[in-house]
Parts: C-alpha cells; sequence; structure tokens
C-alpha cells in the first residue's frame, strides 16, 4: 500500500471510530452509572458482538496462523476452542457475583468485599499489569502490521490510535467502549468475510499440494493444546477487567448465558478462519518451513499474492481490530486503577494516570517483544494464582483468610517452578519454566505439566 493511500485508509477509519465513540459517549458522559459501569445495559446482540471484540485483536494474524504452521488444522481448531470456551466460566460465575452483590461492576471489587484491602491492592495491580502486557502485545503487532504492509513509520499511527481510543473512553467510559465494540465487530466480521471469499477464489492448492506439506492429520502437539491453551486462556481472562465489565453489563443472567454462547461461535468461526491461512499459506507455497519467513508471517505471505486492494482492506482491518483491543484495555486499567484507590480520588485523575501509563507501553511494544512470550507468561502467571482468589465465591470455604488466599497464589507460582526442577532433573532449565523460554510448541510435556 502506498504512503498516501495507508495514510488515508488508517486516519479515515480512525475519524469514523472517533465520531462513533464521540456519538456513543454522548449518552454516558454526564451518567455516572453508565460511564464507570453500564451495568446492566446490554442486549444479547450486542454483549455477543463485545464478547468476541474482548477476545480479538490484531495480533490473531500472527499467532494464529503460527500456530496452524506448527500444529496443522488440529492446533488451529484448538487455538479456536480455547479462545471461545471461557466464555461459558463468566456464564456461570457471573450470576453468583450478582448473587454475593447485585451492584456489582468488577472483579476486584469482589476481592476487596471478600477478603478485605492487603489481597484487593495486590490483585488490582496484577489486573494492571495484565492489561498493560495486552496492550504492549496488541500495539507490538500494529507497529510490525504497519511495517509489513505500508512504507509509512508505525510510531505516529500508533500513538495516534492510542490518542483516539483514550479521547472516546475518556468521554463515554465504559458504555462508549461497549457501543463502539459492537459496531466495530459488524464491520470486523464483514472485512473477514469479504478477505475469506476473496482468498478462497484465489489461492486453490491442489490434493497433492496439501498432502505434501502436511498439517491435515491430527497431531500430539494440536491435542494438547487443547488442554493448555484452554486452560492459559481461561485462567487469564479472569485477570482481565473487559470480561468482567461485559459480564455484569448484561441486563439479566438469562441474557448473559445466550451472549456468551452466541459469543463463543463468533470467536470460534473467526479465529478458526484466521488459523487457517497458516495451513493454506504451506499448502499454497507462499511459506514453508524451509524459508526464512516465520510461521506468524504466513498470514501476510498469502496477502502479499493478493491484489492490492486486498492489502487496503487488511490494512483497515488491523486498524479496526486494534481499536476494539486497546479502548477495551484502557476502560479495563482504568476499572483497575480506580477500584484500587477505592474510587476515593476524582474519575479525571485515574484517566490522567491511564493516558500516562500509554507512554510506556508505546515504548515497549516499540522494542518489538514476541508477541506469543508475552501472552504465555500472563497466562502463567493467572494459572498459577486464580484459583485461591476464585475460592472466596464458595460459601462452605467462607472461613479462607486472605493471608490463606496470598500463600495460595504464591504456592502456584512456586509450585511452577518446582515441577520444572522435577520435570527436567536441573534448578536451573526448571525455574526458568516461569519464563517459558522455550515457548509454547516445544516436543515434551514441559508446558502442559507447567
Amino acid at each position: 500500500v502506498s504512503a498516501p493511500a495507508a495514510n488515508a485508509l488508517i486516519y479515515v477509519t480512525l475519524i469514523a471510530f472517533l465520531a462513533l465513540g464521540m456519538f456513543a459517549g454522548w449518552r454516558s458522559h454526564r451518567n455516572a452509572g453508565l460511564f464507570l459501569k453500564a451495568i446492566k445495559s446490554q442486549s444479547v446482540v450486542s454483549l455477543s458482538l463485545n464478547f468476541l471484540a474482548v477476545n480479538i485483536g490484531s495480533g490473531i494474524f500472527f499467532s494464529l496462523p503460527e500456530v496452524g504452521t506448527i500444529a496443522g488444522i488440529t492446533g488451529v481448531f484448538a487455538y479456536a476452542f480455547a479462545a471461545g470456551a471461557p466464555l461459558f466460566i463468566f456464564a456461570l460465575i457471573g450470576p453468583l457475583f450478582r448473587k454475593h452483590n447485585s451492584k456489582q461492576w468488577s472483579m476486584t471489587a469482589f476481592v476487596r468485599e471478600r477478603y478485605g484491602r492487603p489481597l484487593h491492592k495486590l490483585y488490582a495491580i496484577i489486573c494492571s499489569l495484565f492489561v498493560g502486557m495486552y496492550m504492549v502485545s496488541e500495539l507490538t503487532t500494529i507497529y510490525g502490521v504497519f511495517q509489513l504492509l505500508t512504507p509509512l513509520h508505525p510510531l505516529a499511527p500508533m500513538i495516534i490510535i492510542c490518542m483516539i481510543t483514550t479521547v472516546y473512553t475518556a468521554f463515554g467510559g465504559v458504555f462508549a467502549s461497549l457501543m463502539t465494540d459492537a459496531i466495530q465487530c459488524v464491520l470486523i466480521f464483514v472485512l473477514i468475510t469479504i478477505a475469506v471469499i476473496t482468498v478462497g477464489v484465489s489461492v486453490r492448492p491442489s490434493k497433492e499440494d496439501i498432502e505434501r506439506a502436511g498439517l491435515v492429520k491430527p497431531t500430539k502437539m494440536g491435542g494438547e493444546l487443547f488442554v493448555i491453551l484452554t486452560l492459559a486462556i481461561g485462567f487469564s481472562d479472569m485477570y482481565h477487567q473487559g470480561f468482567w465489565q461485559r459480564t455484569f453489563a448484561s441486563r439479566s443472567d438469562r441474557d448473559l448465558r445466550w451472549a456468551t454462547f452466541f459469543g463463543f461461535w463468533l470467536v470460534f468461526v473467526v479465529t478458526a478462519l484466521v488459523g487457517m491461512a497458516g495451513p493454506l499459506a504451506a499448502w499454497a507455497g507462499t511459506w514453508s518451513p524451509d524459508s526464512d519467513v516465520p510461521g506468524s508471517s504466513a498470514f501476510f505471505t498469502i496477502i502479499a499474492s493478493m491484489p492490492g486492494w486486498v492489502s487496503g482492506l487488511t490494512l483497515v482491518l488491523t486498524t479496526s481490530l486494534s481499536c476494539c483491543a486497546i479502548d477495551t484495555c484502557q476502560t479495563a486499567m482504568f476499572a483497575s486503577l480506580y477500584d484500587m484507590v477505592e474510587q476515593k480520588v476524582s474519575i479525571w485523575v485515574v484517566r490522567g494516570a491511564v493516558i500516562l501509563l500509554n507512554v510506556p507501553v508505546i515504548f515497549l511494544a516499540m522494542r518489538a517483544p514476541d508477541i506469543l512470550q508475552v501472552y504465555l507468561l500472563a497466562d502463567l502467571l493467572a494459572s498459577a494464582t486464580i484459583l485461591p482468589v476464585m475460592i472466596g465465591l464458595i460459601k462452605r470455604f467462607n472461613f479462607v483468610h486472605w493471608t490463606d488466599a496470598l500463600v495460595g497464589c504464591f504456592g502456584g507460582i512456586i509450585a511452577v517452578g518446582a515441577f520444572g526442577q522435577a520435570y527436567l532433573g536441573n534448578r536451573h532449565d526448571g525455574w526458568r519454566l516461569l519464563l517459558l523460554d522455550g515457548g509454547l510448541y516445544v516436543s515434551d510435556e514441559r508446558v502442559l505439566g507447567a
């Protein structure tokens, strides 16, 4: 995409989303309830689309095809299932929170009520770090996409994306994020459908090409990914305030259950379609394991073989996905920080803090960390620490004190290192399992055990 065309596509898209966000925020900017919480404000349709929005970002164009190039079709469907299945956890747990406190609006608020201030502060900090990691990975992705598809320096549009989403979320709060995400997801679904049809018509590998490249037969790694990714993503979603905001925004428990059902299928279809770009690139010969091109770029090798307008469509799509992801992360970070100070400071002070936190996030994103590694670290930390907190929902465990839950969290982290030392046979490699140095795709069962 040429520089003038890229600038036009990116900034027209962003201006449209700014106008949409300001329009959506007009209803909520003077209503503290809608601005902060938006409790019981969303229908089944809107909430289903929002569950899709909180699950996807432009990172899917890197991580999903990479799974397909390594674990084949089994891996793609494992990832698609794992991305959507955790929504059912919220359908089960959400009503329990409402029963505990009908005015509940965040997970951190529940932790404060159930365990008191010490664990509440720790949980709010972890939630903020989680959202920050998601923002880093999302901005890293959009930085890479702009580098691949345009001659532009990615820093300027990346900063402007953060500025645009900050403006309309600061104006309209959670409600504006919910409404814009729903409309953006309709656009995203249309764009993905057009892209899939175009690729399906243009790329037609022969049966011999498919058999030669492989990736069709079930694999051991693909089977393990069903377990690893479902548990990892499910536990990490518990720390993402964006999921809780959408859970508490449902008008009723019935609406929440239906929204998670439809949301699961939306997430499954979108992620599976994008993930199939990996095997398709291998079958079509645009990517191969012997090339210098990493599997994470398989999607873009297909785009490179398409007409120029497809690259433009992809640019609009990734910009839209990034707006969805970033505004969700910004409102989630606001919720975590506002809860951390127990809602005792001005909303605008917290908004200012969120704006300032964009600076280190952008700086880290420019250093181009391994996107999958960032997600894996977040998922491992969540898997090791969330269960002691969730025990607080069970009445028979009302005797559990905040110190017990805190010891359980640290015990979960230590257990990962201890398992690594026992499994790998030495202290150095065993405790480095906490960093998941080898990534997700290893030949043994260390990641499954962790």
